[in-house]
């Protein structure tokens, strides 16, 4: 059984044509068989979905050698297509674990025989993952996010939606993560987001704490974190350098938080003990935050200073 060129090309643009035929190994001529006709409806499909011509040559290989047809095994796709065909976004651990299997390094492009490893190392790693619970970490929930949000602003989503920073999450965890992370990415407050979970939201009288709590987007975490840096080397200051000092310690945190500063400092320092395997605290961030500013509060001991024996 045949089929003319003119029925399966009909109405297409010549170019196209030649691009279908490219990519299916075969030429031009006035009928096709029927293998060849179900690969070029194939191709078809490919091209129409969106997928690459170098995603569509390769996925197109198996039928081509069923066929009995040529297959151009020389081809290239970049990583990113390569991932893609998994329908799985990788976290960079998992990427080094499917890899390492196979002895392939992490590069931007990949050939059409190191494609055929990375996808057989993927089935094993998937087989695997999928006997054994998951376990996700901070870096995980950030990729679940699907928003371009930093490690700090994921330790200040999760007790908005009840839960709190660990080495460890449970899938059921990760969606609830995901489904605040998409509240947030929607322009949500943080209090609607509490509010969403059932999450109590705390108020205080705390004259600090109120300064803090009136910046946006600050979880209280943060705010648990800040206060309990803070605290020795601020509250305690208060009696003994006065209100102008007081002011100027205050409007510097409020200040640091509003131009983003003490944020970038913030996910500096997450970024450095994520990556030498750390757990992650804010408190070494604010810290080097005021050192630098050149903000840290005056030591008692200095002879400037009134004395003061209220603690």
């Amino acid at each position: 059984m045949t089929e003319r060129y003119d029925e399966l090309f009909a109405n297409r643009d010549p170019e196209f044509c030649d691009r279908i035929l490219s990519l299916c190994g075969m030429t031009g001529k006035a009928e096709y068989l029927e293998h060849e006709s179900e690969i070029i409806r194939e191709c078809f499909g490919y091209i129409e979905s969106g997928k690459s011509d170098p995603v569509t040559r390769y996925l197109l290989r198996d039928s081509q050698v069923k066929a009995e047809l040529p297959v151009n095994n020389e081809g290239t796709i970049t990583a990113a297509e390569l991932y893609q065909l998994t329908g799985r976004t990788f976290s960079e651990s998992e990427l080094i674990d499917i890899l390492f299997e196979v002895e392939l390094e992490n590069k931007e492009e990949y050939s059409f025989q190191e494609a055929d490893s990375f996808l057989e190392s993927y089935e094993r790693w998937k087989s695997q993952k999928d006997q054994t619970p998951s376990a996700l970490t901070l870096l995980d929930l950030k990729q679940r996010a699907g928003a371009d949000i930093s490690l700090s602003q994921v330790l200040q989503l999760l007790p908005l939606c009840g839960l709190k920073e660990q080495d460890t999450y449970t899938e059921e965890q990760g969606s609830v993560f995901a489904e605040c992370s998409k509240l947030y990415s929607e322009g949500k407050t943080p209090r609607e987001i509490a509010q969403h979970f059932n999450v109590a939201v705390a108020t205080s009288n705390d004259p600090v704490k109120q300064i803090v709590e009136n910046i946006d987007n600050l979880s209280a975490f943060q705010k648990q974190q800040i206060l309990e840096t803070l605290a020795g080397k601020v509250v305690s200051q208060q009696q003994q350098v006065g209100e102008a000092f007081d002011q100027m310690v205050y409007s510097g945190l409020n200040q640091a938080f509003q131009t983003g500063e003490l944020q970038a400092m913030i996910d500096r320092k997450l970024q450095e003990n994520v990556s030498v395997g750390k757990s992650v605290t804010i408190q070494a961030a604010v810290e080097t935050l005021w050192e630098e500013r050149g903000m840290l509060p005056p030591q008692p001991e200095n002879p400037t200073l009134p004395s003061s024996s209220t603690n």
